[in-house]
């Protein structure tokens, strides 16, 4: 999805990161598929497999529930 700044996010519910199964990954990158530029569909291709490899960038609590953003960039 993209932030309020316009920048491509992933964005998972929860404050961990489970063990995600790859029909689940696949899902994603269709569904970015339907927003993202190529380049940036690149990128979340690129960046999907290694999910909770790292700290994410940052948790958002909406009513009660915790999400996890995960910024996408070119590195």
């Amino acid at each position: 999805m993209r932030s309020s700044t316009g920048e491509a996010v992933i964005l998972l519910s929860g404050d961990t990161l489970p063990q995600i199964p790859q029909t689940t990954l696949t899902d994603m990158i269709k569904a970015a598929a339907a927003v993202l530029s190529a380049a940036e569909l690149k990128t979340v291709n690129n960046a999907v497999p290694t999910l909770g490899t790292g700290p994410p960038d940052f948790h958002v609590r909406i009513n009660g529930n915790e999400l996890t953003v995960y910024r996408l960039t070119d590195d």
